[in-house]
């Protein structure tokens, strides 16, 4: 059996290099948590295309939907294989409170597998491709709610 790693690199890369669609890819990516005042921002893309992004704090939520074309999917995985979190195992911790909580997941529902990680904001110094990644990210959630959902990855 392969190597969860090894196994969503290789369906990235089977999309980036044009082998496979990105019929079946999930990509989860949630920022904050109920403890925060920043309150909850999601972001979810299926396989077929369809971008969720949500924000929620007590009562108060926004939520905007899109359908994304073929080329933007192949960019978003692109960029995901140049910063893979899938790659790094930060230290299970309490958050401290200047700190965001942030957790991230892909899953292949083609292949039956799934792969987490849960960071904080602090864990940026050891883990810079993260910081990285998350300030895409921000910029993405930002795009795809018309500006009104701002993640402050950090």
């Amino acid at each position: 059996m392969s190597d969860p790693i090894e196994l969503i690199e290789r369906r990235i890369q089977a999309v980036l290099d044009g082998e496979k669609s990105t019929r079946g890819l999930h990509l989860f990516c949630q920022l904050g948590g109920k403890n925060e005042d920043s309150g909850i921002t999601t972001l979810q893309i299926s396989g077929s295309g369809w971008a969720l992004v949500s924000w929620r704090l007590e009562d108060e939520t926004q939520m905007f939907s899109y359908q994304l074309p073929d080329e933007d999917m192949r960019r978003l995985y692109g960029m995901l294989m140049r910063f893979p979190f899938w790659s790094v195992s930060p230290a299970r911790r309490e958050r401290l409170e200047e700190e965001s909580n942030i957790h991230m997941r892909i899953s292949d529902q083609e292949k039956g597998f799934s792969h987490g990680v849960q960071f904080f904001t602090g864990d940026y110094d050891d883990y810079p491709m993260l910081r990285d990644l998350m300030e895409r990210i921000s910029k993405l959630v930002e795009v795809l709610s018309e500006g009104t959902i701002t993640a402050a990855a950090g």
